[in-house]
């Protein structure tokens, strides 16, 4: 039986305002909860700052996660959390505004960070873990947003063997490399693929790839989607021509990095990107896991990723502890 928690995991400070730890989690998504669990296990004392919003919160079912095929991604982060709290943990329904280097920080040699949160908290922390993941920036077609995650879907390797066989349509409209390649890819699960440019600039070679593989590509511009009558799952498209109904629907969107806090404190970008190595940016202290440095990650790369950087966390931490040896 574990033993009941004794809440000191995050002390607080001059104030009801103020908290000091060891590690502050911004980001209380995959990434965000699997490090605040693996720290708090290695006896750090962890916040965890949840806005409540995670990139999945549309989605009504998750795959490819071991034991826990089509789980709902909202049941599962609930249910970190809880173990999260059960290890010490402390979870503050908030986001953050700012991460600055602390001023008042009184250990040497090192920087300390300060996070201010939106509720008018500020927590003070050795380090930082920025878990803030991405947003999706859907094409601008009525209806589409009100179905994401629920009937139209991005991932081929997280929903592509649902739609297997099945009468598929990729409306396009942003990010047109992601878009290409996911509607190529979805031609290993099914052979009846419509898809539509809508304003992409459609190259004569990737035209020709996509006919090669049996996608059908239709020039006409989407207006709407809507659920479908015909199709229990499915969607019913609107062109400027017609209406038709398939029984799936992918798109793709565009991914922004929620990296405002990262670029903010100083970490270095490249291509668009925070830079890490291990997670860790080139600002000492700061770390990042997770969707908000790379977008391909599903749930379970998430979930590794934020456990392999909070290992690599607390034995920084451990080795800056490390008594200095005359």
């Amino acid at each position: 039986m574990r033993k009941r928690c004794v809440p000191n995991s995050a002390t607080r400070e001059s104030g009801p305002k103020h908290m000091k730890t060891d590690v502050a989690i911004i980001g209380g998504g995959f990434a965000g909860t699997s490090a605040a669990i693996t720290l708090a296990r290695a006896n750090r004392s962890v916040v965890l700052v949840d806005s409540g919003k995670p990139r999945n919160r549309y989605a009504e079912h998750a795959h490819g996660i071991l034991g826990f095929d089509a789980a709902s991604p909202s049941e599962m982060l609930d249910a970190g959390h809880r173990e999260f709290l059960s290890f010490c943990g402390k979870i503050v329904e908030a986001s953050a505004t700012s991460l600055t280097a602390d001023v008042h920080s009184t250990r040497a040699n090192t920087i300390s960070w300060q996070v201010v949160l939106s509720n008018g908290e500020m927590i003070h922390a050795r380090q930082v873990l920025v878990a803030t993941g991405i947003a999706d920036k859907l094409p601008a077609v009525s209806g589409l947003h009100e179905l994401w995650g629920s009937r139209i879907f991005h991932c081929p390797y997280c929903h592509g063997y649902e739609i297997r066989k099945k009468k598929l349509v990729v409306v396009g409209g942003e990010n047109p490399g992601f878009t290409f390649r996911i509607t190529k890819l979805l031609s290993k699960w099914t052979g009846d693929i419509t898809f539509y440019p809508n304003g992409l600039d459609l190259s004569e070679q990737e035209q020709d790839s996509m006919e090669r593989l049996g996608i059908t590509i239709d020039p006409h511009t989407v207006r709407a989607v809507s659920k479908s009558s015909q199709y229990e799952a499915g969607i019913t498209v609107q062109t400027d021509a017609r209406e038709i109904d398939y029984e799936a629907c992918f798109t793709g969107p565009d991914f922004m990095p929620n990296d405002g806090l990262l670029r903010d404190a100083g970490c270095a970008v490249d291509g668009g990107w925070v830079i890490t190595e291990a997670g860790k940016t080139s600002q000492n202290g700061i770390w990042a896991a997770g969707n908000v440095i790379s977008s391909p990650d599903q749930i379970p790369q998430a979930m590794g990723a934020g456990a392999a950087v909070a290992i690599k966390i607390d034995q920084y931490m451990f080795d800056q502890d490390l008594p200095v040896i005359d």
